[in-house]
């Protein structure tokens, strides 16, 4: 059975190389140190198909 599009999957995570991955590690371990408290990034992109 074929899901059909549904807003949730307007987005995809993001393919990132190991150097991009390593500046958003980077980028959360500034955050936290900033904000006293847990931070976690997620990156996404929009994926092949937009049904909005």
């Amino acid at each position: 059975m074929e899901k059909n599009p549904t807003e949730y999957d307007r987005y995809t995570t993001a393919n990132l190389t190991p150097e991009l991955v390593e500046k958003v590690m980077e980028l959360e371990a500034s955050l936290r140190s900033a904000a006293d408290r847990d931070v976690i990034l997620i990156a996404y992109e929009e994926s092949g198909h937009n049904p909005t």
